[in-house]
């Protein structure tokens, strides 16, 4: 019935809203600066009768225009105010994408400098870039392989969709680095929410934080956060899209708000499915099988092994009902994530033992409120509060006694069952509540000076069931909990016409662990495997100093050049999966430490705009870091099971360089490279005082050179007027390097991840008016065999389709 229902539905739907726009037109557009970065608070006007001005995203809305021709005036403070000329037919809907010249404003010897709202968080002294997504949204990219063409990000895969993943970023690499949603951590909402399944069609930009990361978001992130922003847009609209190719992988997101005018009643939804088989072929060392005469036979490229036990479904929703734009809140919602997760658990670390019964199942529910009101009680307060509660239950299933091997068959039996630990089956269920309490607050005491609170708190409470109790699963069965607390307080000042930008900033970092460690003990004359709880808990203090300085040229030929350092003594609390394990390949850590880096991060950017819409950016940064107790994952079976564990010390230095040229709308050039070096700094082992033999050599299984450049090409009128085509071609390169030390073991027998060199193109089709858009992208296009993480093959060749439907302005159906 319901099926039915929709069927019928949507197209009586999708014929009254086009019923609806046939006799007036609309304009849409979106304001950029010569570096193609959005510019909120513009004003467009319309025959110098009517305007609006453009959002927090450049986005702007002009509805119910007659037909025919009419002119545009387009303004804003710091910008060369423009007019454009549009020609209107009877119901379209006109996309335009206008590009205003920085210029200057002298009022009462004052110069005025207008700036984008990515240009304001740059100019604040962290290093941070934003990733604009808005070209790529109608592509079916996932946001780990737009991130990863980031200079100075790295991420490491173990698989394909759904699988584990691992961010390097300027030197700082794992849970170092921290992840929002529109500054609320993606951690709080379950396993579904990570980056790696969040589809890039919901992700208007992407900011990225390398190093020292702002108070406001009040983390304790140590290597850099990544803060995903999603579409803030005021209109009322609808969206959805859905993605199929290679593997049998299927995505399909929606999103929509509807708001009330008069009483400001605004509910709004995303929500993503994500399926895939994963079966994509393997071959090389550990992809094995027995002949008759049980010699192993290792698969060729020319007849590979297929991954069978590696599907991956997760289903996700995110509902909002509050209000906005009222005197008591800018925003206040209630809300609530829901989730359910289910994939196969083809090996462990390694791919050297397949299973091919073991699961992995999730149940996730976070009901939350969310407040943010501006100018609270006075002018300059401003406040926002985030609150939730988070139940969380992961079942993990390993009751399978057959044996399996690369060829997908059951080659013998364990009578005590289990694929994951071969001594014994289990059925564990890990359950976690965990409540979250994020308040921030800034005060403006004028227009240079403006002081910043952060307060977060967060409670893990876990406990686990197994109905066949391992020995190795008894530690996790007890409760166990993890507490963290985080303060935070900033102080940032614009001098000398808004050139010098300084932020000085101070945070404090608690964290109190309980967790389970088994010993074996002797009762009766017996031994037992019992669980021992072990308490740790940890303070510490850390701050830093940011600054930015911007040089406007006095020549015409010279480019704009912004001068940033920031300087920071942080701290990384260990989370719930370092600390506690996860269940199921990751054990618990009773005595693990905090990570502590002092962080310098210095950075020049020269930009240009010339010659009739010709313009550059060319970013040059170097970093330091010192870095006591980094974590750092651990093999530490021959199961493939692992374990966090610390490095006393580590030294990191580094720079990268990130260019890229425009012309006009047409054409996107960039390129850019990193390179670190990073090093075991401890001179002697800490247990045995004897010299560390590993002293000075770079850190192992962490990749050191990494460059990538690519092409973007728009044509705008292609095939039909009012079209668009847009068009990409990628490449990116990392060095090889070694697994483990590189001063240990004979150089031929050296495990070693491979040097990676791989291409993506794709290209995508908007239909006048933007409303449909259909895309399709091509990754890894030679087909190379390519490496993460020591033998866990990624997915080659892959092919995908995506089709993309937005409609505007609901509330007049």
């Amino acid at each position: 019935m319901y099926a039915t229902s929709t069927y019928l539905l949507t197209p009586s739907l999708l014929f009254l809203s086009q019923l609806l726009y046939a006799q007036t037109a609309i304009i849409q557009g979106q304001v950029v600066d010569p570096r193609n970065e959005v510019i909120p608070g513009i004003n467009i006007m319309l025959n110098q009768e009517r305007g609006v001005a453009t959002d927090v995203s450049g986005n702007f809305t002009l509805r119910d225009i007659s037909p025919g021709k009419h002119t545009l005036a387009i303004s804003g403070i710091g910008y060369q105010t423009q007019t454009q000329l549009v020609t209107l037919a009877a119901g379209q809907t006109k996309q335009l994408t206008i590009r205003l010249e920085e210029g200057t404003t002298q009022m009462d010897e004052v110069t005025v400098v207008g700036q984008s709202e990515t240009t304001e968080i740059e100019s604040r002294g962290f290093n941070v870039e934003a990733v604009a997504t808005r070209p790529l949204q109608a592509q079916s990219l996932d946001l780990n392989r737009v991130l990863d063409r980031t200079a100075g990000i790295r991420i490491r895969q173990s698989g394909g969709m759904g699988s584990d993943f691992v961010y390097s970023l300027d030197g700082m690499s794992g849970n170092s680095i921290r992840f929002f949603v529109d500054g609320i951590p993606m951690d709080y909402f379950g396993s579904s929410y990570s980056i790696n399944n969040f589809p890039v069609s919901l992700v208007d930009r992407i900011d990225v934080y390398k190093g020292v990361v702002p108070v406001e978001l009040g983390s304790d992130a140590l290597g850099g956060a990544i803060n995903l922003v999603t579409s803030q847009q005021a209109d009322n609209f609808a969206e959805a899209s859905y993605s199929f190719g290679s593997f049998n992988t299927h995505q399909a997101a929606v999103q929509g708000q509807w708001t009330e005018g008069n009483s400001g009643f605004t509910t709004r939804l995303s929500a993503f499915y994500n399926y895939s088989d994963n079966n994509y072929r393997v071959w090389g060392r550990g992809v094995t099988y027995d002949n008759e005469n049980f010699r192993p036979i290792e698969f060729t490229r020319k007849e590979p092994a297929e991954r069978f036990n590696d599907d991956f479904r997760t289903i996700n929703a995110k509902v909002d009902i509050g209000f906005t734009d009222r005197t008591w809140a800018d925003q206040f919602f209630v809300g609530a994530v829901v989730s359910d997760l289910d994939r196969g658990i083809q090996h462990g670390q390694t791919m050297e033992d397949p299973y091919g019964d073991a699961r992995y199942q999730e149940d996730f529910l976070m009901p939350f409120l969310t407040y943010q009101k501006n100018d609270l009680l006075i002018k300059g307060l401003n406040t926002n509060l985030f609150a939730s509660l988070a139940m969380k239950d992961g079942l993990t299933v390993d009751t399978s006694t057959n044996v399996y091997d690369w060829r997908g068959r059951i080659i013998n039996t364990n009578p005590n069952g289990g694929e994951i630990n071969n001594n014994s089956r289990s059925a564990f269920t890990l359950s976690e509540n965990a409540l979250v309490v994020r308040w921030n607050t800034t005060y403006a005491l004028n227009e240079s000076h403006k002081l910043g609170m952060n307060y977060v708190l967060n409670d893990v409470q876990r406990s686990g069931s197994d109905p066949f109790q391992p020995d190795y699963r008894i530690p996790l069965l007890e409760p166990q909990s993890l507490q963290t607390f985080f303060g935070g307080f900033s102080y940032e000042s614009t001098l000398l016409n808004e050139k010098l930008t300084t932020n000085l900033f101070a945070k404090y970092y608690a964290y109190t662990a309980s967790v389970n460690e088994g010993v074996l003990v002797a009762i009766e004359g017996e031994q037992q495997f019992i669980s021992r709880s072990v308490d740790n808990q940890q303070n510490n203090w850390g701050g830093g100093f940011a600054a930015s300085y911007k040089v406007l040229p006095t020549v015409k030929v010279l480019p704009t050049v912004l001068a940033k350092v920031s300087v920071e003594q942080a701290v990384r609390m260990p989370n719930a999966i370092e600390a506690l394990g996860d269940g199921i390949t990751i054990q618990n850590a009773p005595g693990i430490l905090p990570e502590r880096s002092f962080n310098i991060n210095a950075g020049v950017t020269l930009g240009k705009f010339f010659r009739d819409d010709h313009s550059y950016r060319l970013t040059l940064t170097g970093f330091y870091r010192d870095t006591q107790d980094q974590l750092l994952f651990t093999v530490v079976d021959n199961q493939g099971n692992g374990q966090f564990q610390n490095i006393a010390k580590t030294l990191g230095k580094g720079g990268e360089f990130d260019f890229s040229y425009g012309y006009r709308d047409f054409l996107e050039f960039t390129a850019n490279a990193t390179y670190l070096d990073i090093r075991n700094n401890q001179p002697f082992d800490e247990v045995s005082n004897q010299p560390n033999i590993v002293y000075q050599d770079r850190l192992r299984n962490t990749p050191y050179l990494m460059a990538n450049s690519g092409f973007r090409f728009k044509f705008n009128d292609l095939l039909q007027e009012d079209s668009r085509v847009f068009a990409y071609f990628q490449t990116g390169y990392v060095h090889e390097y070694f697994l483990g030390w590189p001063s240990l073991g004979n150089v031929r027998q050296k495990n070693t991840i491979p040097a990676q060199l791989t291409h993506d193109l794709g290209v995508s089709y908007a239909f006048p008016g933007e409303r449909f858009t259909v895309a399709v992208d091509m990754s890894n296009i030679t087909n190379e065999q390519v490496y993460d993480n020591f033998l866990l093959q990624k997915p080659g060749r892959a092919v995908f389709g995506k089709l993309t439907y937005s409609l505007q302005s609901i509330s007049q159906l």
